[in-house]
């Protein structure tokens, strides 16, 4: 350069040249430092393609408001020179993008930007990863279609029941209940809800057999320790003193019932029995063919409860037995006015009922603790039945026999009971 020469003249120069070479040296080297350097002139350089390529840098974007999501940040890249001229890319902070426009594609952007902003865009790529772009929220919200799985394979027992329902309709046959769907008419057996459990009675699926599983009140027909008709053995019972039964019964009347089970007669009027020092009226009294009661393994043709009840309400029956022989006229009074259907029933007219004409002249009888011999089979009862059968005809016994062919419960276990014999 020109103000070198005259700086290494100097050294050599007399002493009269000195300040001329001393002016020379100072505007060189003012000159020399208003002149950039390299290095500051290809940072400059880089600098103004990143700043093409960045677009401008722009002024921080205003606050997003309320209920506005955020914008997604702009990433930029700065380039230092350290000494020796080494280059260096590091990330600067974010700045507001400049808004795209409608019909600009990343592509075209690619293919417009200038070479030096590509080269320093790829120079930041190396050294920061790009930002993941944000999901709109319209297509945020959108459900992604779920891919479909593959069918499960049919079990052994499906792939039966179809075989069945093809093999039915192949050869005319009724499709299987196991095997038929909604189309095919009724629904499979099994999927129907349970109906009500069936009434009680003396045969059947609602038979004696079955009584406790009837319904919860029921229990005790099949858990009770008590429980009537029983077998009697004169042999095993406690003989002893008779208490004699103070029956007071007077004409009455009475309504015929007809409960589907048995022929009932409702009593009105005060017909009482006198014993154990409690007074006890009689409400109705129903018949059994044949007779609940065995006395030595001997069983009769019918039976008569007679239902009575304290003030307490505690329950005693006495049980009259029935065999053929000679016309009953009780029997014939009650027949007189017998229902025909189940639910029907007939009232008798005034004083038609003397039941002390049921009553056999001997009244010894057998006593013992039981219960009621139909549902609930309540327990407490006290039992009398008389030892002396009475009679009734042959024609008596067979209409009674037509309506009910059996409505009488089988004996039940004593457990151990007493049963006294009352001479």
């Amino acid at each position: 350069m020109p103000f070198v020469l005259p700086f290494l003249s100097c050294r050599r120069s007399p002493l009269a040249a000195l300040l001329l070479c001393g002016v020379l040296v100072a505007a060189g080297t003012a000159a020399f430092a208003q002149q950039p350097s390299s290095n500051e002139r290809m940072s400059q350089q880089l600098r103004e393609a990143i700043e093409r390529a960045n677009g401008q840098r722009a002024t921080p974007a205003a606050r997003p408001g309320k209920g506005e999501p955020p914008a997604a940040p702009t990433p930029s890249v700065t380039v230092n020179v350290g000494q020796g001229g080494a280059l260096r890319v590091a990330p600067t902070p974010p700045t507001a993008p400049a808004a795209p426009t409608a019909t600009t594609t990343p592509s075209a952007a690619k293919a417009v930007a200038p070479a030096p902003a590509r080269k320093a865009q790829a120079l930041a790529q190396d050294e920061v990863p790009p930002p993941r772009a944000a999901v709109p929220a319209a297509e945020a919200s959108v459900p992604r279609p779920v891919a479909a799985r593959p069918a499960a394979r049919a079990s052994d027992e499906q792939v039966q029941r179809q075989y069945e329902r093809a093999r039915a309709i192949a050869l005319g046959l009724p499709i299987p209940v196991s095997a038929r769907l909604a189309r095919d008419g009724a629904a499979p057996e099994e999927r129907k809800p349970p109906g009500p459990p069936p009434p009680w009675s003396y045969s059947g699926p609602g038979g004696p057999q079955a009584w406790a599983r009837l319904q919860p009140e029921y229990q005790l027909c099949g858990s009770g320790q008590r429980q009537s008709p029983i077998h009697i053995e004169e042999s095993a019972a406690l003989q002893g003193p008779n208490e004699v039964l103070g029956f007071d019964y007077h004409p009455s009347t009475g309504t015929v019932v007809h409960d589907g089970r048995t022929i009932r007669v409702e009593v009105q009027g005060e017909n009482l029995l006198q014993v154990r020092g409690s007074s006890w009226r009689l409400e109705s009294f129903d018949f059994q063919h044949p007779a609940g009661e065995v006395v030595n393994h001997s069983g009769f043709a019918m039976g008569v409860h007679l239902l009575h009840r304290n003030a307490q309400g505690q329950a005693a029956i006495v049980a009259v037995l029935l065999q053929p022989g000679e016309e009953n006229p009780f029997i014939e009074r009650v027949w007189t006015y017998i229902p025909l259907d189940a639910g029907d029933m007939v009232r008798m007219p005034m004083a038609w009922l003397d039941l002390s004409t049921l009553l056999p002249k001997d009244q010894r009888y057998y006593q013992f603790f039981g219960s009621l011999t139909q549902p609930p089979c309540t327990e407490g009862v006290l039992w009398m039945v008389l030892k002396q059968p009475v009679t009734l005809s042959a024609e008596q016994l067979r209409l009674f026999a037509q309506m009910f062919p059996a409505n009488a419960r089988p004996v039940q276990a004593l457990n151990g009971r007493i049963v006294r014999d009352a001479q």
